[in-house]
């Protein structure tokens, strides 16, 4: 590893647990508008406060929240790909829009970039993130894959929805393991909503996997279960937007979520916590 991304990674992750918590708000490309992310600025602040270790955002919203997190724990993040949206005619039709080079004179730690397996473009999906993987190498830059299995990106694309797995497991390890396998120094992808299964997929993937949340579910005390078992099977963080900033208390959710990650705090402990 180079000294650029081993510098950079230290910053992502808990000097300590060696977890993240990672606060997303890009969602605004390619999901129908959320009165909730009106203010990308005090979003911001509450993941500044709640201790979290990255927020992940798009270029143009970086020139607006910057400030909030200069001098602060919580690292950047840049979404450097997109094109694909919830009324577009395909989800995933992802390209690079921002160079890696743009994402480095921005301050990012890392970048951001999406794939999946089994729809039309996923030859175009793999040489994008293979190509970028390339590039981050030359810059010393650490890059995130989200990995989305075919059968749940209409449910990952939704503002708010009940809370569903991916229905085949295996996927999730196929998915992971070639994102990791085309370079990529951390991946972002699906809890399996099974300990026994997802453990698999954590033996499966070779580098830093970090679970999503999923649209808005309002369902607090499942949300902590889930993000508390997919940690203690081995995840390396959490990735969290919709069901931070859609709370009433999104602070207090994400100091939770800290707490679960980099404390392994019960469920119980900060449900107490957070009422």
């Amino acid at each position: 590893m180079s000294q650029g991304k081993e510098i950079r990674l230290g910053r992502l992750f808990n000097p300590e647990s060696k977890r993240m918590v990672l606060i997303t708000l890009d969602h605004a490309v390619c999901i129908n508008p959320m009165k909730e992310l009106s203010d990308t600025v005090a979003i911001t602040r509450y993941a500044v406060e709640g201790g979290a270790n990255a927020i992940l955002v798009n270029p143009g919203i970086a020139k607006i929240v910057y400030k909030e997190i200069v001098g602060s724990d919580t690292s950047l993040m840049l979404r450097i790909d997109g094109g694909g949206s919830s009324i577009g005619p395909d989800l995933v039709d992802w390209s690079v829009y921002c160079p890696v080079e743009s994402a480095l004179k921005l301050g990012a730690d890392a970048v951001a970039t999406l794939g999946s397996i089994g729809v039309e473009k996923e030859a175009k999906l793999a040489f994008k993130i293979g190509q970028t993987a390339d590039i981050c190498e030359q810059w010393g830059m650490p890059m995130l894959t989200e990995m989305l299995p075919k059968d749940i990106l209409q449910h990952q694309f939704s503002n708010k929805a009940e809370r569903k797995w991916p229905s085949t497991p295996e996927l999730l390890a196929y998915l992971a393991r070639a994102a990791a396998e085309l370079g990529s120094d951390i991946v972002k992808g699906y809890y399996t909503g099974n300990p026994k299964t997802f453990r698999e997929v954590i033996e499966y993937c070779p580098v830093p996997y970090v679970v999503l949340s999923g649209p808005a579910s309002g369902d607090t005390e499942v949300f902590f279960k889930f993000v508390k078992d997919a940690i203690d099977c081995g995840a390396r963080g959490v990735s969290v937007g919709r069901n931070v900033w859609t709370h009433k208390k999104p602070v207090a959710i994400v100091k939770a979520l800290c707490r679960i990650v980099h404390e392994n705090a019960t469920v119980e402990q900060v449900l107490k916590e957070i009422r």
